[in-house]
């Protein structure tokens, strides 16, 4: 009997780590708790579903996912300056620090601090892995 295949529908358990093209570690700490998803649901990178389409369990393989294709191309429009004043007094504003922002919308936005002076402070609305190609090492650990 062939081993079951991932396919599009398939609900899929996989282990996985991300590294960069140098292959230094994403994560600062390793998960061992697996991820679940249905392929095709769109809760995960489009192409980390196509990537596992194909697999069996316990089939190992890298998924290369581009900057365009995962957290999108890093935009300097996302990078402004804001008066230190709108930021409630007891925050401590640190350069790698984020913050939480309510837009004009009432939406909440998650920034990060990159340089703070006497009155401004300069925030990064792009996510931190933006204009970064990430490879996925996936190994397949369950196919329903």
């Amino acid at each position: 009997m062939a081993a079951k295949q991932a396919q599009p529908g398939s609900r899929v358990k996989i282990r996985y780590s991300i590294t960069f093209e140098d292959g230094s570690s994403v994560e600062a700490k390793k998960t061992s708790r697996p991820l679940t998803f249905t392929i095709g649901a769109g809760k995960v990178f489009k192409k980390l579903e196509d990537g596992v389409v194909g697999m069996t369990v316990n089939e190992a393989r890298p998924i290369l996912i581009t900057a365009a294709d995962a957290y999108g191309d890093y935009d300097k429009q996302r990078v402004f300056r804001v008066a230190k004043k709108i930021f409630p007094p007891d925050i401590t504003l640190a350069p790698g620090r984020a913050v939480e922002y309510q837009n004009r919308d009432g939406e909440r936005v998650r920034l990060m601090v990159n340089d703070v002076d006497e009155t401004t402070v300069t925030v990064d609305g792009n996510h931190p892995l933006a204009g970064l190609d990430l490879l996925y090492q996936v190994e397949l650990v369950e196919v329903d």
